[in-house]
């Protein structure tokens, strides 16, 4: 039908416009944290681009929704300003066959979150999980940044290295400062330095060349001075590993297997999208209704507020769910069937009790 594919062409623009703002705007937060963590350190530059990709994915799957339910909003509100509902009116388009028509490419839309939800962002945190792991295991000279002093992860001393090449690997003019065990200080000022690895032990070294190294004894202010062509400083002893996936990483499969109030709240925030578009692309419907003279941004910031407060039932009622204040079997449910019944009641002031219920004429 004419009709149908029109609508469906104009909210696909506005939905494809409505998500692109919105992830530049995200992106731009995002990509502002990212290099603020490689100038601290905590990140490598190595793994910039795919940090960048996964809050990407993650974005995604917040945007996705909000955009489809905006595109609808908003076109809908569109065709009222322009009085273009009217004319679909006029020529026998029913309010009821409007909403079969949005709902239907709602359903085609949330085949593609659907996937998204259960398949994709799963895989998206174990990345990142594997990437914090390495994070954690690197070394305090993975982190480092010449010109910088930087604190050990311990807090037990600072470093400074004054530069490094592009590898990573030979440092020149290098200051480590710790504090020991036994409440000694312990000063070291190397002309170069590089990375070593023990194969047998994994432990990783930091190995000085041509330096002094002062050390003072607890409640005393001699110091020891020893002038060293080659010195090893331990950097890291053990290697982290995986023990268990966290539960927003598990497989959607191995996740609906597992028992406990944790894992049942993870499945119900993963379905949760799907059923929000649905409901939301529904409720759009009725709330777009306007007249010209009310503007359409009146509609737009009502429906802002209703998904705001939706979005925190939802976070509330996983919550809940997680610490086992509401049953499992409930999940969320209870969150849908409030915006289920907010679409009825719109729709029974506008079409009427009796014909919401009728087939609607095309």
């Amino acid at each position: 039908m004419i009709i149908a594919r029109y609508l469906i062409k104009e909210i696909a623009q506005t939905l494809f416009a409505v998500c692109l703002v919105l992830m530049i705007i995200g992106l731009s937060g995002q990509l502002v944290d990212i290099f603020s963590d490689v100038a601290n350190g905590t990140l490598s530059i190595n793994t910039v681009i795919v940090v960048l990709g996964l809050k990407s994915l993650k974005m995604l799957m917040v945007i996705l929704p909000l955009s489809l339910y905006l595109a609808v909003l908003m076109t809908l509100s569109r065709f009222y300003q322009n009085n273009e509902m009217a004319a679909i009116s006029a020529s026998g388009i029913s309010q009821l066959f409007i909403m079969k028509i949005v709902v239907s490419f709602a359903f085609l839309f949330t085949i593609f979150i659907g996937i998204f939800s259960f398949q994709i962002i799963p895989w998206a945190n174990g990345l990142q999980q594997e990437i914090n792991l390495k994070t954690e295991n690197a070394t305090e000279l993975e982190g480092m940044v010449a010109g910088r002093f930087r604190e050990s992860s311990a807090g037990v001393g600072v470093m400074y290295i004054e530069g490094l090449d592009e590898k990573r690997t030979q440092m020149q003019g290098v200051f480590v400062q710790q504090h020991l065990k036994n409440n000694a200080e312990l000063v070291i000022r190397a002309n170069k330095g590089r990375r070593e690895m023990n194969k047998k032990t994994g432990d990783r070294f930091m190995v000085l060349e041509d330096g002094v190294r002062y050390q003072t004894p607890p409640g005393k202010l001699d110091y020891t001075v020893i002038e060293f062509e080659e010195h090893g400083v331990r950097v890291q002893e053990k290697i982290l590993e995986i023990t268990q996936k966290k539960q927003t990483a598990m497989p959607t499969l191995e996740l609906i297997k597992m028992e406990g109030s944790i894992y049942k709240a993870e499945f119900h925030s993963r379905l949760a999208p799907v059923i929000l578009c649905l409901l939301l692309s529904a409720l759009a419907v009725p709330l777009s209704q306007t007249s010209p003279r009310q503007g359409q941004y009146l509609r737009l910031g009502i429906g802002l507020l209703i998904y705001v407060v939706v979005t925190n039932l939802i976070n509330i009622g996983k919550t809940w769910v997680a610490f086992g204040k509401v049953p499992s079997i409930l999940g969320l449910w209870w969150v849908h069937a409030i915006l289920l019944t907010l679409v009825i009641i719109l729709l029974m002031q506008q079409v009427g009790f009796r014909y919401l219920f009728s087939k609607g004429k095309q």
